[in-house]
């Protein structure tokens, strides 16, 4: 029997990975191949470590098992090359026009709130009227996390069952896109503890076709819809993290309360931080 080639055959870190990737996403050799334009022996020996990949392969097979940036980088890496895909700091001057057009974008949506949030809920930019409605210490704190640990926040929010059903199943459908990522699995175990006793929302007939929070400020009940913004094209981790989200009144009472608070913040009352609980309307 011949002996296999010097270094092939070998488990390598590419192999390793592409197969962890290609079984998290259900994908048979086969299938993958398809998607890739290539054919499962070929797979198979890259998983192997029979054959190494080319660079124009490994992005292509990134493409195909649908990774993030984030993951292509690692996957191109562990082939033995460079990232395709740059992470700039937030405030490298080569994302300047891109902060200046969200800038721009915050400061348009007055006297409505509007915020900019990284992949993991953390608010990394908001504009005046999302400060007020939440509080002056709004940036850099994990807005999810508030809503599913802060006790006042809950109380604050009328439908906080159905917000926090909703921001589960979304953190749930973003760790089955990134499953290796495990502050987003840790995001995940902390809303679970968060819903844990509470009973599912009805799969059909619900009262609302967005599930979006429900503000309770004093006695008066502010009902919103909120809009989310991103990026679409974006080939920059840090901008293909982010997404805008955009809060709009839902009826006249929402609609006055923002406008009235954006006329004399002074007097303006949100809900956060908050020291006595609120009374229920």
């Amino acid at each position: 029997m011949t002996a296999p080639p010097a270094g092939l055959g070998e488990a390598s870190p590419f192999g390793a990975r592409l197969r962890q990737w290609r079984r998290l996403r259900g994908l048979s050799q086969m299938h993958l191949a398809e998607l890739a334009g290539s054919t499962a022996r070929h797979i198979s020996f890259l998983e192997t470590g029979r054959s190494r990949p080319g660079r124009e392969m490994a992005l292509r097979l990134a493409e195909a098992l649908d990774l993030h940036l984030r993951d292509r980088n690692e996957l191109l890496q562990a082939a033995g090359f460079g990232p395709a895909y740059p992470q700039a700091a937030p405030d490298a001057a080569e994302l300047q026009p891109f902060r200046s057009a969200i800038d721009r974008l915050l400061a348009a949506h007055e006297p409505f709130p509007a915020l900019v949030l990284d992949r993991y809920a953390r608010v990394v930019a908001a504009n005046r009227a999302a400060s007020l409605l939440f509080g002056a210490d709004l940036i850099d704190a994990n807005l999810l996390e508030r809503y599913l640990t802060d006790p006042h926040l809950r109380q604050a929010v009328v439908n906080w069952p159905e917000v926090a059903w909703a921001a589960l199943s979304r953190l749930r459908r973003q760790l089955r896109q990134a499953p290796l990522d495990e502050r987003l699995r840790a995001l995940v175990d902390r809303a679970e503890d968060a819903v844990c006793g509470l009973p599912p929302p009805p799969d059909t007939h619900t009262h609302s076709l967005v599930v979006c929070p429900w503000f309770r400020v004093g006695g008066t009940v502010i009902r919103t819809v909120t809009l989310t913004a991103r990026f679409d094209t974006a080939v920059e981790i840090t901008l293909d993290d982010l997404r805008i989200e955009l809060i709009y009144p839902q009826d006249d009472t929402a609609e006055q309360f923002f406008r009235a608070a954006h006329q004399n913040p002074g007097s303006a009352h949100g809900i956060g931080p908050i020291d006595e609980p609120m009374t229920h309307a």
